[in-house]
């Protein structure tokens, strides 16, 4: 008989809290929920059966804190805590400390923790095994100043944590201390460790990697491999599976590899090993992820096994379901990662509050994501706003489902990076599969040049035939003013718009669905298909249109075409003035004697003292965001008159 857990702790939150409440329930398993002070309409909180706050303040305060989520779990009488991706995940600690209390960790032994979370120890344990691995070095703060590198480049890494963060890329000598200062800072404040390591980098490689699972029986399968090349900053965005760029005889030597090294420890649960393949295909061990991936629903979908619900059955101490020979790989599934940042100015994190959202509706499209109403106005924790995951019978028509599943997605508020991920799909580099890790930087210029080249190929006229079918009837609904009160009686109606700094008289009359249009004497029809309140569908000559509404104050239009979003002005509208009003937000704002956050994160320095004269450029702080060291600069030359923030507060 089937063992299972009555009831389990989610000691993360976010979409991953999601997924597991999602595989708990289809189990009958009971779920509790923990969060921070703020996030109490976080959709974690309400679709698990109970939730509790975990107080306020940074990680190491919140889902950090191994003492208060133990407490919490203690308290709930839990069987078990999963501890999705991220946060706690990999901490050896916290894994002995669950067993210690009688709680069943999710996830694999806190020795195996240990030895693979620890980048140079796994190492070591694949090189034993027989596979090949690039030489590093390890660091730790006392080592840092007698550093010797002998070739370049060389990449940095967190000794004990891992997605990415804190990785840097040094080419010289000159970048190496700084970098490393950096690196050292950053995996202190996500793992709670500041031990990094230095290994050679290979530019031109692709990032593949073998998901498997291990039971408490000796039994260990992989679920096939997927291709994790589309990295941004060390950051993967865009993942897939198989990874058909490789040879079939290097695809076996792989997931031979990836068996080998699992076994060597003994490995129980789900966990991924990573490789990199350079231009020769030769291969190398990378590291060993002891935790659920991010991108693991692309293996999912081509596998048709539920991985969440494997671990869950795995830790409960019942055998592996199936064998290796059961799983098959049918399609390929494509993977995006939507994060709140703006391309167009170095990715910088966008924290504006989302006002409205409208997630595509396209078959075979899987979403992920905790966006629902009523939305938080600033997510201090992670810019992930969604995962797009589209599965198709092929790669190419797996593409062609995640473009139009990017084009359908509508964000008002914060600037998304859906835009710039259409463009990847969209590059013929990408179609072919000629990409690596390297993709993203050297095809920059061009995949920003898309998003700009696209927003502007818009069918100007629907645009603003659209504009005046939801003029004509939001205008008289949500506004009582005498103009208003009249609607548009004449036989030949006109309005004005404002729309990219140009002025366009639009004519127009109707005779029940159908829109006949005059704009700068081109005259065409129009059908109005169907309206709600945010989304219109019209049918032109040339085609059908969904065009979403996204705002309307002050006479003011947020458009959504196209998967980008535009602004447009009523120039008719006379309802609504500004407010003749000066909030001290704006007044500080205006103020450039005062230096004001547009981000929210932690300060991680100061870089100025009081009395301190500084040029326009000078850095003046840095204020860790979304995963990322973002530095504030002086705006003009300048005297420190008064600094009321310092290291460590949260702003």
């Amino acid at each position: 008989m089937t063992k299972k857990f009555s009831k389990i702790l989610i000691a993360n939150r976010g979409e991953i809290a999601l997924r597991i409440i999602r595989a708990a329930n289809e189990l009958s398993i009971k779920t509790v929920a923990v969060y921070a002070r703020g996030e109490e309409e976080n959709l974690h909180v309400s679709k698990a059966d109970e939730a509790v706050c975990l107080g306020e303040g940074n990680l190491n305060e919140t889902y950090l804190n191994i003492e208060k989520i133990l407490f919490i779990a203690k308290g709930k009488g839990v069987d078990a805590i999963h501890p999705g991706y991220g946060f706690l995940s990999e901490n050896a600690a916290f894994a002995e400390a669950c067993t210690k209390n009688k709680i069943i960790f999710i996830g694999p032994s806190a020795k195996v923790l240990e030895q693979m979370g620890n980048k140079i120890t796994a190492k070591k344990i694949a090189e034993a095994a027989g596979v090949p691995v690039l030489s590093s070095y390890n660091v730790n703060a006392s080592s840092i100043a007698n550093l010797v590198i002998e070739k370049f480049p060389v990449l940095i890494k967190a000794s004990y944590g891992g997605g990415g963060k804190g990785m840097q890329i040094v080419n010289n000598e000159t970048e190496l201390k700084h970098k490393v200062e950096q690196a050292s800072r950053s995996a202190l404040n996500y793992f709670g460790n500041g031990d990094i390591y230095i290994e050679n980098y290979i530019e031109d490689a692709r990032h593949v990697e073998v998901q498997i699972l291990g039971d408490s029986f000796g039994e260990i399968v992989h679920l096939y491999e997927r291709d994790c090349s589309i990295q941004r900053n060390h950051q993967k965005i865009i993942e897939e599976a198989p990874a058909t760029s490789i040879e079939p005889q290097l695809r076996e030597t792989l997931l031979r590899s990836a068996i080998k090294i699992s076994k060597s420890v003994v490995y129980e649960n789900a966990g991924t090993v990573e490789f990199l393949v350079n231009s020769n295909n030769e291969f190398f061990f990378l590291e060993m992820n002891p935790r659920i991936q991010v991108e693991h629903p692309v293996t999912e979908g081509i596998t048709g096994i539920d991985i969440v619900k494997a671990q869950l059955s795995i830790a409960t101490g019942n055998p592996l379901s199936f064998h290796q020979s059961d799983v098959v790989v049918t399609g390929h599934a494509i993977e995006a990662r939507i994060y709140q940042e703006n391309p167009q100015t170095n990715f910088t994190p966008s924290t504006d509050t989302i006002d409205f959202f409208q997630f595509p509706h396209e078959n075979n499209l899987r979403i992920e994501s905790d966006l629902n109403y009523p939305l938080n106005t600033v997510n201090q924790f992670d810019p992930l706003l969604a995962k797009f995951i589209v599965h198709a019978p092929t790669r190419e028509q797996a593409m062609m489902g995640l473009s139009c599943s990017l084009i359908g997605f509508y964000v008002d508020g914060p600037t998304t990076n859906s835009n710039y991920l259409n463009s990847i799909i969209n590059h013929p580099a990408f179609f072919k599969n000629k990409i690596s890790t390297q993709f993203c930087a050297t095809e920059h210029s061009i995949l920003l040049e898309h998003c700009r080249v696209s927003k502007k190929q818009l069918d100007l006229y629907s645009f603003l035939a659209s504009a005046v079918i939801f003029s004509q009837s939001n205008d008289q609904n949500k506004r009582k003013s005498i103009w208003n009160s009249l609607g548009y009686w004449r036989i030949d109606m006109q309005m004005e718009f404002e729309f990219e700094n140009e002025i366009y008289r639009v004519n127009w009359n109707k005779n029940n669905s159908i829109y006949n249009f005059t704009i700068d004497g081109n005259k065409f029809e129009v059908e109005l298909v169907s309206k709600t309140e945010n989304l219109i569908l019209l049918k032109t000559s040339k085609s059908i249109e969904y065009i979403y509404l996204i705002s309307n104050t002050k006479g003011e239009f947020r458009i959504g075409v196209n998967g980008f979003i535009y602004s447009i002005r009523n120039l008719d509208s006379l309802s609504h003035y500004p407010e003749n009003e000066l909030t001290n937000k704006s007044e500080i704002e205006n103020n450039t004697n005062v230096i004001t956050s547009h981000l929210h994160g932690k300060i991680i320095s100061v870089k100025v003292k009081k009395n301190q004269t500084v040029n326009k450029g000078e850095v003046l702080l840095i204020i860790e965001s979304m995963k990322s060291e973002n530095t504030i600069v002086a705006p003009r030359n300048a005297t420190i008159e008064k600094i009321t923030i310092e290291e460590g507060n949260q702003v």
